[in-house]
């Protein structure tokens, strides 16, 4: 098996559990399309590209920061998620949707990027990943590469595949439960986020 196809599996099986970033682009795709929940997913696909070289570069140094760190870590991620999901009900809430302002794709991007490099588990599971040893041997340069694109690859599909599946749901369902579904995604985000807060 290659290098890409081994790390797009792994990737797409370390995205795959439903996270805040999936529901961020489920509400994108729904609201404005399936463009703006793929660009969302693929700021995150960035955040796990990273951590992946990251992961095979050091994974004893980083893990060992991290341990120190993961308190502080996962109370500013409960901080971005409960700003996302806050945003996005009162908008919902307070304004009619012809005239709610409409972020840029930039916006969108970013929103994937820092949600997924807020998130501590996605990056404890490409540590413990690099340290089982299946992805620490491939230092030299070429394999580096392929490695990054692998993880690239296999995580942005998994966002491909919910943002395209929310885009279609989408036509099938009244505006009025669009509306309530928003809602409900975005204080879902800062319910994550007051648990991540809370019990770090």
């Amino acid at each position: 098996m290659s290098i890409v196809v081994a790390s797009a599996f792994l990737a797409f099986s370390i995205a795959l559990p439903f996270g805040p970033v999936s529901l961020m682009c489920v509400q994108r795709s729904m609201f404005r399309g399936a463009h703006c929940g793929l660009i969302c997913g693929a700021g995150a696909s960035t955040a796990h590209g990273l951590f992946a070289s990251l992961a095979i570069l050091g994974a004893g140094t980083i893990a060992s920061v991290l341990a120190g760190w993961q308190p502080v870590i996962q109370v500013a991620s409960g901080v971005t998620l409960i700003a996302i999901g806050s945003k996005i009900v009162l908008k919902v809430a307070g304004t009619p949707q012809s005239a709610a302002s409409v972020p840029s794709l930039f916006t969108d991007y970013g929103a994937g990027l820092i949600t997924a490099l807020s998130n501590p588990i996605t990056v404890v599971s490409y540590l413990a990943i690099a340290s089982s040893g299946a992805m620490t041997d491939r230092v030299d340069l070429p394999d580096l590469a392929a490695t990054i694109a692998g993880v690239i690859l296999g995580s942005i599909s998994w966002y491909a595949i919910i943002s395209s599946s929310a885009w279609i749901l989408r036509g099938r369902l009244p505006r009025h439960l669009l509306r309530k579904l928003n809602l409900l995604g975005g204080a879902i985000l800062i319910f994550m986020g007051l648990r991540l807060a809370i019990f770090p």
